[in-house]
């Protein structure tokens, strides 16, 4: 995208939302702009549906969603408002701002924002380690057998692979303290502290421990997820106060030191031991669902999966599956039904295109078919091809399901996060082959059911609104 483009994006987005002063928070994800503003009425939504160069528009509880693309960093570059948004919130500035109403949706949209901001920013690094893992997986001797255990480069790259997901506490305590508005640089030293080696050791030894006299729980956090987002949301708070009432020239040695002193405690006795144990109920939860449900229930997630990113809800599930595949190594419901989501919603991209009479309409289904199967972005799939033609989202829905319950039924493990792209099938490589060979008949039944459903049922061609 030139960047005269992206600055035309960025100037009709905030004419659409108010302004630079109606912005609370503004940050963006692999694919959109996220917004939390302060005066909702002052929001045009007829022109931020027509936005020249977007894909589409959520609003997802409190946040307003603009779906640019894999291209959404240099769109948001444009804004230039990341540190006005910051000073304005630093400044308690409230003027014009408009107090909703606290509800029980509006808690659970703020939990799942806190969520998915501390999550996202961490992915490529958990990517990127899984995907690690699985080349050791096919060079190591289980399979090909060009590397072995003890050669030097498989060890060396075998540290890289478990560093991604043991050392999650530490790349949280970064992410959660940016979108808490903390120190970052204390948030990993929260996140390192739960992970230190002596603690660690206490814990595999049974030995007890206390601080200030109470009792330190013996918990390995080594690869949670929740613990370490619990703890920087409190710590955001706890910074604040001695921040407010600490001299300027004692802030720098003092503000630090006293809310990790304050911290410590309540991270190890109360909130890391609260944060792991919902880590394990949700865990449960999924493996409970499966037991109930069987493959069923594996093909009922995949046939709403895509909904579900529609929503913004599908973070909440791929939270879950860090929480449980970090404590089982695998995952055999979410992923299992999320891989043949991502190659349905490819099927109804290229049938689309295929199908249509339009060169605009031809052109968009051969571009969304592309970045969904390189790129792993479902957006201008699902905004210019399954909601506005809703038949083509019917179809992939049946086509995941299909594919779904297969894999449900041939007891299918997903080993490790390789992407939302062609490139998921890589997370089902493991030492029993047939596990790998069920996972790819699968998703080419969810291909193939979704593509010949599209190309039978059809879809009726209409012109694309324009900007005014």
């Amino acid at each position: 995208m030139q960047e005269k483009q992206a600055k035309e994006i960025a100037n009709h987005t905030l004419e659409a939302i108010g302004g630079k002063e109606n912005i609370s928070t503004a940050f963006h994800c692999v694919t959109r702009l996220r917004f939390v503003l302060k005066d909702e009425s002052k929001v045009d939504l007829d022109k931020i549906k027509r936005i020249p160069g977007t894909i589409g528009f959520q609003k997802s509880g409190d946040q307003y969603q603009v779906i640019i693309g894999p291209e959404v960093g240099t769109v948001f570059d444009q804004f230039n408002i990341e540190n006005d948004v910051k000073n304005e919130r630093d400044d308690n500035s409230t003027e014009g701002a408009v107090k909703k109403k606290i509800t029980l949706k509006t808690i659970g949209s703020r939990i799942l924002d806190a969520m998915v901001g501390s999550i996202t920013p961490a992915l490529p690094a958990i990517i990127c380690a899984g995907m690690i893992k699985m080349i050791l997986m096919i060079l190591g001797p289980a399979m090909i057998g060009l590397l072995s255990m003890e050669s030097g480069t498989y060890q060396v790259l075998n540290f890289v692979g478990d560093a991604g997901f043991y050392f999650l506490p530490v790349f949280l305590g970064y992410t959660s303290a940016k979108k808490f508005s903390t120190n970052p640089i204390i948030g990993m030293l929260m996140g390192s502290v739960l992970i230190a080696p002596s603690f660690m050791d206490s814990v595999a030894n049974g030995t007890a421990l206390t601080i200030f006299r109470l009792p330190v729980t013996p918990v390995n956090y080594s690869s949670t997820v929740i613990p370490i987002i619990l703890i920087v949301w409190i710590m955001s708070y706890v910074e604040k106060f001695f921040d407010t009432y600490i001299p300027n020239s004692f802030k720098m040695i003092f503000v630090p030191v006293l809310t990790v002193l304050v911290m410590i405690p309540l991270a190890f006795v109360v909130l890391g031991p609260i944060g792991s144990i919902f880590g394990n109920y949700i865990s449960a939860f999924l493996l409970w669902t499966h037991q109930v449900f069987g493959p069923l229930g594996i093909g009922l997630i995949a046939a709403v999966f895509a909904l579900l990113i529609v929503t913004g809800m599908h973070h909440a599930i791929n939270m879950a599956v860090l929480v449980t595949m970090a404590s089982t190594g695998y995952d055999e419901v979410v992923f299992v039904a999320v891989a043949p989501v991502v190659i349905a919603i490819a099927a109804a991209a290229l049938a689309f295109a295929l199908k249509s009479k339009q060169l605009e309409n031809r052109s968009l289904g051969f571009s969304s078919f592309v970045l969904q199967v390189i790129g792993g972005i479902a957006e201008p799939t699902l905004y210019g091809i399954m909601i506005p033609y809703v038949r083509p989202f019917i179809a992939e829905a049946i086509g995941a399901f299909c594919g779904a319950v297969y894999m449900g039924f041939m007891h299918v493990k997903f080993y490790a996060l390789t992407g939302s792209n062609i490139f998921i099938l890589a997370g089902f490589i493991h030492e029993d082959s047939t596990n790998f060979v069920h996972a790819v008949i699968g998703c080419t039944i969810a291909f193939v059911v979704t593509f010949v459903l599209v190309w039978v049922i059809g879809f009726k061609e209409k012109e694309q609104e324009t900007f005014e």
